[in-house]
């Protein structure tokens, strides 16, 4: 039982190599389906069948994070109608996996998917940093760097840190071109974080608990921790934001005490 569960917990821990063992699983059991029924499934089906059955091992099995059911459903579909009836060529995928593994580099270890902040978040995001009088702002995984460049333009110290080799390539060239805020290729748990008064995050829930830890240890009294979405579990923030946007972004702060 207990290697049953470290087994599970690893593949949550590394969801990318969970979703790649439950493709091959179900690859084998329609494949022991087929040869114990005689039966000759047509491609369509078989892409279909296999994209269901990867799907319920992603979720209900392993237990991944549920944006995975998404890539599980999609990933063999693409790859085994792809190239007959939409003319995909062997060029196209090795492109998209060149892209995807540039963009998405930094989820295999980190569990973190790519969240982008919108418009009205970014305007919240100046509104606190006007109100706390803030000198310098962190975005911890600033993706395309659009928070970065919109505090900038408050006239204060903003920084963010993106591992994604493309990410981070996109938005240091866009910071560099507009003249706002600078991109660190850096991880998130390798920046120090003392010196900032407002230290922002979308990343995800896998993680919040260890990274609140960082952020009560390194971060000055009286800074402040705001999470987009993800709250942080056991601790109740000091004050929570209802944005009025499409996606209802809900934003929990934690104001630092020592």
């Amino acid at each position: 039982m207990k290697s049953k569960l470290s087994f599970s917990r690893r593949l949550q821990n590394f969801p990318l190599i969970g979703a790649f063992f439950a493709q091959i699983i179900s690859l084998i059991l329609i494949k022991i389906g087929i040869q114990t029924f005689h039966y000759h499934l047509p491609i369509v089906a078989f892409a279909f069948f296999q994209a269901m059955l990867s799907t319920i091992i992603t979720q209900a099995i392993f237990k991944l994070p549920k944006w995975f059911f998404i890539i599980s459903f999609l990933f063999p579909i693409f790859l085994i109608l792809g190239p007959q009836y939409f003319q995909i060529s062997r060029g196209i995928y090795g492109a998209l996996f060149l892209l995807l593994a540039l963009t998405f580099s930094h989820t295999l270890k980190e569990r973190v998917p790519l969240y982008l902040t919108n418009q009205k978040t970014h305007d919240a995001l100046k509104k606190i940093v006007d109100d706390t009088s803030a000198k310098a702002f962190l975005d911890l995984g600033s993706g395309l760097g659009g928070v970065v460049r919109a505090i900038a333009e408050k006239k204060v110290t903003s920084v963010g840190v993106e591992t994604a080799p493309l990410l981070w390539v996109l938005s240091s060239l866009a910071s560099i071109l507009t003249f706002k805020g600078n991109i660190l290729r850096q991880n998130i748990w390798n920046t120090k974080l003392h010196e900032y008064d407002v230290v922002y995050a979308f990343l995800s829930p896998a993680i919040m608990s260890k990274l609140f830890y960082k952020v009560k240890t390194e971060m000055k009294a009286g800074s402040l921790f705001v999470s987009n979405s993800f709250e942080v579990v056991g601790t109740e923030p000091d004050e929570i934001w209802q944005l009025d946007d499409v996606r209802q972004t809900v934003l929990y702060f934690y104001r630092i005490k020592k």
